[in-house]
């Protein structure tokens, strides 16, 4: 019974841990001076994600390595596209397929997690919530990868004009463009759609599409498994008083 309460303990930890940081890179977009904090977020949500949440079990499966294999690659290719210059189209590649995977992935791993839990609890939603701020944010990271692959993806951004150094910047030296796109991707995902920011090639058009269906089916999945959870605890703790009446 101890064990299982540190178990539980464990995991609420995990999601209050991975909302914060989720939190921490939404605003560093709304201020230019800690723009440095969204890169480094990303990272330790890759590391969080990967390797903090299996320090607990006593045997990694094949899968489970496998999925720490992917956040380290994950990680990699992050760090890649950030230092690189953005002319540098062939460095999206990778962070494009290993976020995507790996984000896909976690939050299949999070909703199966939520739905094991027993009561309906504050970390329970923050962990919920943490996986839809963890979409839009890779939604926002994809997207921006996306326009150094593609310059001109979205209107009227244009990355490569951001810094004084043209095309020879890093991301880094270009995070206001980065920034306007990762706004773009949570009005894709919340479907709101101001239209201030236009997909004008077809995989960014197809990109926001895909950002539009996931975040009404995040939340229908997980609105599912809450009140089934919901519930269930009340109809044990009914059960429970009834036999008590007895």
């Amino acid at each position: 019974m101890k064990s299982n309460r540190s178990k539980r303990h464990h995991r609420e930890k995990i999601y209050e841990l991975l909302l914060s940081l989720c939190l921490v890179v939404l605003v560093s977009f709304a201020f230019p001076r800690l723009s440095w904090i969204g890169p480094l977020g990303y990272g330790l949500i890759a590391l969080l994600l990967t390797q903090l949440v299996m320090i607990r079990k006593e045997t990694l499966t094949l899968e489970d390595r496998l999925y720490q294999l992917l956040g380290l690659a994950a990680l990699i290719a992050l760090l890649l596209w950030q230092i690189t210059p953005v002319r540098w189209v062939v460095s999206g590649f990778p962070l494009v397929l290993t976020w995507s995977v790996l984000v896909g992935w976690s939050v299949i791993r999070l909703v199966e997690r939520l739905s094991q839990e027993r009561k309906v609890t504050s970390g329970l939603l923050m962990g919920a919530a943490a996986g839809y701020l963890l979409l839009g944010l890779t939604a926002g990271l994809v997207m921006s990868a996306l326009e150094t692959i593609q310059p001109g993806s979205f209107e009227p951004l244009n990355i490569l004009q951001e810094s004084a150094n043209g095309p020879d910047a890093s991301v880094l030296m270009s995070m206001r463009g980065f920034s306007q796109i990762n706004y773009f991707a949570f009005i894709c995902l919340t479907t709101v759609g101001f239209g201030d920011i236009e997909p004008v090639l077809p995989v960014s058009r197809m990109l926001a599409v895909v950002t539009g269906i996931i975040g009404p089916l995040y939340l229908a999945v997980v609105m599912g498994v809450l009140i089934g959870r919901y519930t269930n605890q009340v109809e044990e703790k009914d059960i429970f008083n009834h036999e008590d009446r007895r």
